[in-house]
């Protein structure tokens, strides 16, 4: 059976036009003491669509859109930074073409570079090597954080950990879901975070929904997470 496609090249048009994404945020807490020290940006779509935000951003990769859709996503949500405590945070996602582009070089240098976390896919493709590696370096020495995302969800990109050496390891929603009452989970989220820590990175669990999760990740030394548990993604009050 053929997938219904749900996203049609005028709705995606309509959108980069019109600038009608919104961005949601979502908390980023230090679970030793629940302590909001960031957001991630979760970008929200029209409400009479029935795509998934993913569902958008594949239609955009298939159209060849996609850098124009994640450069829109980025803009709205920096431009929301100055609304947020200035302790925290903000990590987006783009994909690596996209961290290497001109137009985000320069969006990123409209904001304080430490307030910024880059979030890059860990099964994420890189044509350039070389060349993501040379954008990864410079925006470091900015100040800007990276992030490795969906660390657990896919195969896991051994060059990615070794060639961007992420400042935050994010530990994937299908390896935290049940963590409590399962060893391999266990095993598999504290590989991870003793990876994170033997490189001096920050782990990160995703999709932390119960008590008993955040106190198992706690036991096994991950550092900080984002979940239900913690905060809904919310949008910010006019």
């Amino acid at each position: 059976m053929v997938e219904r496609q749900v996203v049609t090249p005028p709705d995606l048009e309509r959108v980069l036009s019109e600038r009608s994404l919104r961005v949601a945020f979502q908390p980023v807490c230090s679970l030793q003491s629940r302590e909001v020290i960031g957001y991630e940006a979760l970008s929200r779509f029209p409400e009479q669509t029935v795509a998934t935000p993913r569902q958008w951003f594949d239609q955009a990769l298939r159209l060849g859109r996609l850098q124009a859709l994640e450069l829109l996503a980025a803009t709205t949500a920096l431009e929301q930074l100055a609304r947020l405590p200035a302790h925290v945070f903000l990590a987006v996602n783009v994909s690596p073409a996209t961290a290497a582009s001109t137009e985000f070089g320069e969006l990123a240098a409209t904001i304080p570079p430490e307030r910024l976390v880059l979030d890059i896919a860990e099964n994420a493709t890189v044509d350039d090597y070389p060349r993501f590696t040379e954008v990864i370096d410079h925006l470091r020495s900015l100040g800007v954080r990276i992030a490795l995302d969906d660390a657990g969800a896919a195969d896991v990109s051994l060059q990615h950990l070794l060639g961007i050496r992420p400042d935050i390891v994010k530990i994937d929603t299908t390896v935290i879901h049940g963590i409590a009452a399962d060893e391999l989970r266990q095993a598999v989220a504290y590989s991870y975070a003793s990876l994170a820590k033997r490189a001096g990175a920050m782990s990160l669990a995703e999709g932390i929904e119960t008590e008993g999760d955040l106190a198992m990740l706690l036991s096994l030394e991950v550092e900080t997470g984002q979940g239900y548990l913690l905060g809904r993604p919310a949008f910010l009050e006019v």
